[in-house]
């Protein structure tokens, strides 16, 4: 069985009872995978369970505390809870990160959900730091599409 496979197809299919009994499994049966957590993690915050979401989170980074994937989960997670500061550390985390390996896909993404965070939170002259490196075409997605020029234009508002 290829859990994640399994998983994937359940969340496309709208089926979030197998999606989640799946996760589960799969955890129960790899409890040190750190991908299995931040599966469950991604399977509870789809049925925006954020509590059990960011308790898989935070057990995939025990297992794996430099990932990416699982640190921008998190971030998610935090920012779909309302706690923005918590958000904006996971996002700079996993920035960080992406930084450190040279991977592009993670760091504006991260880099504009640190900042969209940062603003929300009123600290909108760190966001504007933070957003200035961000590459101008770079966006990402929480709930919603937000873009470099969206964040830059909550920053301009909330001054």
């Amino acid at each position: 069985m290829n859990y994640a496979i399994d998983i994937d197809r359940a969340v496309d299919g709208e089926d979030q009872a197998t999606a989640l009994s799946l996760a589960k499994q799969w955890v129960a049966a790899a409890p040190e995978d750190a991908a299995a957590w931040c599966k469950l993690a991604h399977v509870h915050g789809i049925g925006e369970d954020f509590q059990k979401a960011d308790i898989a989170a935070s057990e995939a980074l025990r297992i794996s505390p430099d990932s990416q994937p699982y640190l921008f989960e998190k971030g998610y997670i935090a920012y779909r809870m309302g706690n923005q500061a918590e958000a904006a550390r996971a996002f700079a985390a996993c920035a960080e990160q992406a930084g450190l390996a040279d991977d592009s896909f993670y760091l504006d993404a991260a880099r504009i959900a640190q900042a969209r965070c940062l603003v929300l939170d009123g600290r909108s002259q760190l966001a504007a730091a933070v957003i200035a490196a961000a590459a101008p075409d770079a966006a990402t997605w929480l709930d919603g599409r937000f873009s470099k020029e969206d964040v830059l234009k909550l920053i301009a508002i909330s001054k």
